[in-house]
């Protein structure tokens, strides 16, 4: 378990930064134009939290005047669930990882035509964000070293399961060894 911590290297907040950067794009592209025509009634991306409140899970957005953009309904959801952590979990390599970022479905045009993040130029910033984590780069690493080239490379989290956890070894009598 050493290989992975999420919580002490940053990671949770890399992702949760990558999430919500793609937020604050699709917020401005629809507050400064809309060239794409998003239907701000059918973002389909929320914003996420690395914590779990009932409170946040449905929002109204963007109250306070012109100048904060168009009030709409949007939500929470916790880092751990977000679509960001699952393909950061399934990605190969960077490249594999700004692709998938840039497929995901982040809203619908008034004629429910499907928005892209790479539509809105999203994905590589997103990436590099979800890069900035000290995971990423391991990842991504270790399991293009490790994987057979025959089959599909087992994503981190199938990895971690199948690994046995062992406790710590045992304190010594002293609290403070150097």
């Amino acid at each position: 378990m050493e290989d992975i911590n999420l919580h002490f290297t940053g990671d949770f907040h890399a992702i949760t930064s990558a999430h919500n950067l793609l937020s604050a794009l699709i917020d401005n592209h629809i507050y400064w134009g809309n060239t794409l025509g998003i239907d701000s009634r059918r973002v389909a991306w929320r914003r996420v939290l690395d914590m779990n409140d009932r409170a946040l899970r449905e929002i109204v957005c963007s109250l306070g005047g012109v100048a904060n953009g168009y009030p709409r309904e949007a939500g929470f959801d916790i880092t751990v669930a977000s679509e960001v952590m699952a393909i950061f979990c399934l990605a190969k390599d960077l490249d594999d990882l700004k692709e998938r970022l840039g497929n995901i479905i982040v809203a619908y045009t008034r004629d429910r035509k499907p928005i892209r993040a790479k539509d809105i130029k999203a994905h590589g910033a997103m990436t590099r964000a979800a890069q900035g984590s000290d995971c990423a780069e391991f990842w991504c690493r270790r399991w293009k070293a490790r994987r057979p080239s025959s089959t599909a490379a087992p994503s981190p989290i199938s990895r971690m399961a199948a690994t046995r956890w062992s406790p710590p070894p045992p304190r010594s009598s002293s609290p403070i060894t150097w």
